[in-house]
């Protein structure tokens, strides 16, 4: 049984046609996607809204509106606004018109701070745009609402002003929420897709246990009318030819897994060990998928190869692999269809690691692992009755 399994490992190791699409396939995958999807999180990142400030008298001698617009500016990580100052308001509505800010913050002579928005977003996106909007709403509407307080506080009680823990309460805004966190990391969109190019390389490993079992076929390869005539029983070649086959796919897929959390720098939340485990129950899986199409009877290997390529490419695009609107329609027909998810492997796999990246239990982690293995048994079973089967009259 040993032999027959380190016999059967050499074999595999020497096709490079494997080593191709299980190994090096991925990582080349990896390697564009550090490109494609570098400023993918960046570009998701809160950017400081660009405002047009009319620096004119007016505005300089309202010392608190103009102090609170200095402080929302301030650069550093709660910087709020991005304020460009204009000498005239004929020169920040031109620069508003031209899409590069969001809105122009002025003070008219009686001291009331304005707020000018345009309805048209020429140069940002609509959702930057709107965002934009509604802060600069919120600061505006504050500050006037701060001011009305406290000249009603000045009308009705002066001696009020002095206390300054009162004045203070009654600007307070209070907390309304509190923030907490309910994923185990925050979430990123680029790890999704390497996650996703995870669960392709499992479906191409397949092809290693495809070629194990077409190997062992009498009818098939040269190899497999030998071993048919040898001393060890065509079960334990099977049995070792499949061994192997999940070695060889476990030391590939944990290649791209490293090449992944080392060379692109992917997050795995700390839980690489876990990560390993689940690679293994992919490989598995892989392994049965494969030896699925080596033992479909009466199909030549050319044809079990497109099958496998076809339904690799396919499988994956419902796990959201080819791009951010490919994910976008993944999720959508997640939602909308749990159980077709459910039996994607492609899907399931992206979801394997991805329950492990986003949430605090394992639960979910280990509900994917026991899908995928429910899958590996089904498939292993469907695979067998089709190899006891199988009989040939010579050989």
């Amino acid at each position: 049984m040993w032999n027959a399994f380190r016999g059967a490992l050499a074999v595999l190791t020497r096709k490079t046609e494997l080593a191709m699409w299980a190994l090096i396939f991925p990582i080349i995958l990896s390697t564009l996607f550090m490109f494609m999807f570098a400023n993918l999180d960046e570009s998701t990142a809160f950017e400081a809204v660009p405002t047009a400030v009319v620096a004119d008298d007016a505005y300089r001698a309202d010392e608190g509106f103009s102090t609170l617009v200095d402080e929302l500016s301030q650069p550093g990580d709660d910087q709020l606004l991005d304020v460009r100052e204009f000498a005239t308001a004929e020169e920040a509505r031109g620069a508003l018109k031209a899409g590069d800010v969001v809105g122009v913050l002025s003070v008219d002579s009686e001291g009331m701070p304005h707020l000018a928005v345009s309805p048209v977003s020429d140069g940002m996106g609509v959702s930057t745009m709107q965002v934009g909007r509604t802060i600069l709403n919120t600061v505006a509407d504050t500050y006037v609402r701060n001011a009305d307080l406290l000249q009603g506080i000045a009308h009705d009680n002066p001696m009020a002003l002095a206390d300054l823990g009162l004045v203070e309460r009654a600007l307070s805004q209070g907390d309304a929420t509190v923030q907490v966190s309910l994923t185990h990391n925050e979430p990123s969109q680029s790890v999704r897709f390497y996650y996703a190019l995870l669960g392709m390389a499992c479906l191409f490993c397949a092809q290693i246990g495809m070629v194990a079992v077409c190997e062992a076929q009498p009818n098939l390869s040269a190899l497999g009318a030998r071993r048919a005539v040898g001393a060890v029983s065509r079960g334990k070649t099977l049995a070792a030819a499949l061994a192997a086959s999940w070695v060889l796919a476990t030391a590939c897929l944990l290649a791209a897994l490293a090449y992944m959390r080392f060379t692109a720098g992917i997050d795995f939340a700390g839980r690489e060990v876990a990560c390993i485990g689940a690679i293994a129950v992919c490989a598995l899986f892989s392994t049965a998928f494969g030896t699925l199409l080596g033992s479909l009877p009466k199909v030549g290997f050319g044809v079990k190869t497109g099958l496998l390529t076809g339904t690799t490419c396919l499988l994956s695009l419902f796990a959201g692999l080819y791009g951010e609107p490919v994910m976008n329609m993944a999720d959508q027909l997640a939602r909308d269809y749990p159980l077709l998810a459910s039996l994607n492997p492609a899907k399931v796999v992206t979801d394997t690691f991805y329950s492990l990246y986003y949430y605090d239990s394992l639960e979910p982690f280990f509900g994917k692992v026991g899908l995928l293995l429910a899958m590996t048994a089904v498939v292993f079973a469907v695979s067998a009755l089709f190899i006891r089967r199988q009989r040939y009259a010579s050989i």
